[in-house]
């Protein structure tokens, strides 16, 4: 597989305008090299200084300046630094490592300096060590550059730390996504063909059938049901839409707005929810490719689902997490908190406070409210009667069960059931 470079994981014109303007205020020189310590490109239009570009003007002497660049790039690699070192011809520059996945793909190369005049020292280290330059020349190109001080220097370095690692993140994260609509894309095809062959049911009647049962998924914090839901969600949308982005628009922005509502209804922060889905709303305005929209409704539905159990303490969110599955089981079976207490180990008492403190809502409360989403599931067998319904989800009274129906979706069983057939 081919080694990705910078190029692949840092927007050149991006590049060039956060560490040209770095450049440009502190007047330091700035490049960006590959592993192999050769020069991509210089940030900012500050050209090497005289005394560099003459350095370089021989072969040989170039060569140690590839070679310097790229030792120092691998040592900054090897220590997630910045490092500072001194070039064959005296000169004091840093490079800040640009890793990737543990990879080394270059460094970007600041400095050109002096932290000190050039002293009599200096300039003889100077003269013995590059015995193919004229030395008045050298002596010449040495008196224009800059001195800075190690503080200055070590300050620059920290701020070009930041700054690089800010845009290696950044541009990850734009691949990762790139990468991310390129595979909801090609979902999206896969499950068009697989349509095809198995038309199904069709129309926009049965697109709510399967968006109620999604948000009954998300209302019990099933993960696993409600992503796999989605994902026939999406498609189903795609289909009915025929493509129009306008109209995909406004129905993932009307999901979204159900799934946030959803969300909250199964313990998730109502504020928070309420700034995501603001948040979300701002970010689908200027999309225009449907495979983002799909994407970035993928991830709020994800987030809302954490958000359910977005408990601090990682014991609590584990009893939490297992008392709901213990429900989510035994649900038709007559349930009471000792129960699913004693299967976990703990106290009825601090079962229940855990409900209210993480889920705000009581044992029976979410009990209920699983019978319930079950029960509008089973509605849908035509061959079931409401008593057995009532019974299948747990409750032998078919008078209570109705009163707990009608607290819940509005009508009584047997209304909601002949509404669907």
């Amino acid at each position: 597989m081919k080694k990705a470079s910078i190029k692949d994981v840092l927007d050149p014109k991006y590049l060039e305008e956060i560490l040209g303007s770095f450049s440009k205020a502190t007047g330091l020189h700035i490049e960006a090299v590959n592993h192999k310590g050769e020069t991509l490109s210089i940030l900012g239009k500050r050209e090497r200084c005289d005394f560099c570009r003459l350095i370089r003007s021989h072969p040989a002497s170039e060569r140690k300046c590839i070679d310097s660049y790229k030792r120092a790039s691998a040592e900054a690699a090897k220590w997630d630094e910045p490092y500072f070192f001194r070039c064959h011809a005296g000169l004091v520059i840093w490079a800040v490592p640009i890793v990737v996945q543990g990879v080394s793909l270059g460094s970007i190369i600041c400095g050109q300096v002096l932290m000190w005049e050039p002293d009599q020292f200096f300039l003889q280290e100077l003269k013995s060590s590059n015995p193919d330059f004229d030395f008045n020349e050298l002596n010449e190109k040495v008196q224009s550059l800059e001195v800075i001080s190690p503080e200055q220097s070590q300050a620059a370095a920290d701020l070009l730390f930041v700054v690089v690692n800010h845009l290696v993140k950044r541009n990850i994260q734009a691949l990762e996504e790139k990468n991310a609509y390129r595979l909801q894309q090609e979902q999206i095809h896969h499950d068009l063909e697989d349509r095809k062959k198995n038309p199904g049911t069709t129309g926009y009647e049965a697109y709510l059938k399967n968006e109620r049962r999604f948000l009954r998924y998300i209302r019990l914090g099933d993960k696993t049901r409600a992503v796999n839901d989605l994902q026939s969600l999406l498609t189903d949308l795609y289909t009915k839409a025929a493509g129009d982005k306008d109209t995909i628009r406004v129905r993932v922005l009307e999901l979204a707005s159900l799934t946030s509502r959803a969300a909250v209804e199964g313990g998730a922060d109502a504020e928070q929810a309420m700034a995501m889905l603001k948040e979300f709303n701002a970010e689908i305005e200027p999309i225009d490719r449907i495979e983002q929209f799909f994407y970035k409704i993928r991830g709020i539905v994800e987030t809302f689902l954490q958000g359910i159990f977005a408990l601090t303490d990682k014991k609590h969110l584990s009893l939490v997490k297992s008392a709901r599955n213990y429900i989510m089981e035994n649900y038709h079976k007559p349930l009471t908190v000792q129960d699913a207490a004693d299967h976990l180990f703990i106290s009825p008492s601090h079962l229940s406070r855990l409900f209210r403190q993480e889920l705000d809502c009581t044992f029976n409360d979410y009990l209920t409210r699983v019978r319930v989403e079950k029960a509008v599931e089973l509605m849908k067998k035509p061959e079931l009667s409401v008593e057995q319904v009532a019974k299948a989800v747990g409750y032998k009274n078919q008078s209570y069960f109705a009163k707990i129906f009608r607290r819940y979706i509005g009508v009584t069983p047997l209304t909601y059931k002949n509404s669907l057939f």
